[in-house]
């Protein structure tokens, strides 16, 4: 079984966010300031108004008060990049046995290669993401792949596609008439020969 990760995006630098006439304007205000309390002569605060109706970045505005008791405006706080690490899983399965039950944590969202050999998640005591709901994209040539769900986790097998395999979902027959559903699994992918089942935690 191999497992890959997405890389992290790069994290923006927040000096090279491009700057409003707002801010503009709030350095001007800052440098007009500094020549009333006798830090700047008028050459100095021209040079710098100037530089600063002309700036693009936050960059460009602060060294215009380095040499000053006052900060140049600040720029927004640009958020993190969404973290990817564990939402995407990639599992290969070559003529062995790969098997997920007790308190495993789920992916949000796995790619399932089986080529031959067997597969089964149990979900009875998974740890499952937030938002109520998950994808498994399955890809079978000639193995087999079970889910066993507990009542309240539903799975949607009709993205599925079947090339002379089997899908199956036993679990429904057991599903309790008006249960609420607190996650819903969505599996697609196709099945070229083999199987993809589904059934109910406690099912014989």
């Amino acid at each position: 079984m191999s497992i890959e990760e997405p890389s992290h995006p790069a994290e923006r630098d927040p000096l090279l966010l491009r700057v409003s006439h707002a801010d503009r304007d709030r350095m001007v205000e800052i440098l007009r300031d500094a020549a009333a309390d006798g830090r700047l002569d008028i050459d100095e605060l021209e040079e710098r108004v100037e530089r600063a109706l002309t700036a693009r970045t936050f960059a460009d505005l602060a060294p215009l008060t380095e040499d000053l008791p006052v900060a140049a405006p600040a720029p927004p706080a640009v958020p993190a990049p969404a973290s990817t690490a564990g939402e995407v899983e990639r599992w290969q399965v070559h003529g062995e046995r790969l098997l997920r039950e007790g308190a495993w944590t789920v992916p949000r969202v796995v790619e399932l290669d089986v080529h031959g050999g067997s597969a089964r998640l149990d979900y009875t005591l998974a740890r499952l993401p937030e938002g109520g709901q998950s994808t498994l994209r399955v890809s079978t040539h000639g193995g087999s792949v079970r889910l066993t769900v507990p009542p309240g986790i539903a799975v949607d097998l009709s993205g599925i596609s079947t090339y002379g395999g089997r899908v199956r979902d036993n679990a429904s027959r057991h599903a309790v008439p008006g249960a609420a559903v607190t996650h819903v699994i969505t599996v697609t992918g196709s099945t070229h020969g083999g199987s993809v089942r589904v059934e109910a935690s406690g099912a014989k």
